[in-house]
């Protein structure tokens, strides 16, 4: 197993001002990922910059967007790179961006159906009646998450439902942000079963 560096020439010296994109060329069953799929990364490299920089607001993460992008391909189609192998990498990584902003697939589709309702419900300032009873569910959970001991639970959902994501929302609680996606979620879920909220 080796990390290839992109810029395959890449010098720390030299290029001090260009933001390295380093992905395994190894799959996780041991395997050599076909050579032309890494080479796919270098027409894409800015692009992929630019991503991390608009979705996770920190272009470091290129390397985990490309590598996960490349696996995933690399996986789903094996040695046949197609017409425009570079394509196939860009359409993942903006999924993949997504997915490591979010805490992974299910946790955003999960959310995508909670967060209308919620945020229709919790943000609601139409009537006086659904504001009230918007402030009375966020009192009962709160309330909730106190007495399970979880109390940045309820300071999670206030983050969640001011729009921030996960990627921010995990280090102000001090976790990754797939744990914290799972530890939000859990809790979350168990609060709403518990309170006969659903």
């Amino acid at each position: 197993m080796a990390i290839v560096t992109i810029p395959f020439d890449y010098d720390p010296f030299r290029d001090a001002h260009v933001i390295p994109i380093c992905i395994e060329d190894t799959d996780r069953n041991g395997l050599r990922i076909n050579r032309g799929w890494l080479e796919a990364v270098v027409p894409i490299a800015d692009p992929l910059r630019a991503l991390s920089r608009r979705v996770l607001k920190d272009v470091w993460c290129v390397s985990e967007v490309a590598d996960k992008s490349v696996h995933a391909v690399w996986g789903s189609h094996g040695d046949d790179l197609g017409g425009n192998p570079s394509s196939r990498i860009w359409s993942y990584a903006q999924w993949a961006a997504l997915d490591i902003r979010d805490g992974g697939r299910n946790a955003r589709r999960r959310e995508q159906a909670l967060l209308g309702s919620l945020l229709r419900q919790l943000r609601s300032t139409a009537n006086v009646q659904t504001e009230v009873e918007a402030e009375e569910l966020r009192r009962v959970l709160r309330e909730h998450f106190e007495v399970q001991g979880v109390p940045h639970i309820d300071e999670m959902l206030e983050m969640w439902l001011h729009g921030n994501g996960w990627k921010e929302i995990a280090r102000q609680v001090g976790k990754s942000p797939k744990a914290a996606t799972k530890d939000f979620w859990r809790w979350f879920n168990r609060a709403l079963e518990e309170l006969n909220i659903r």
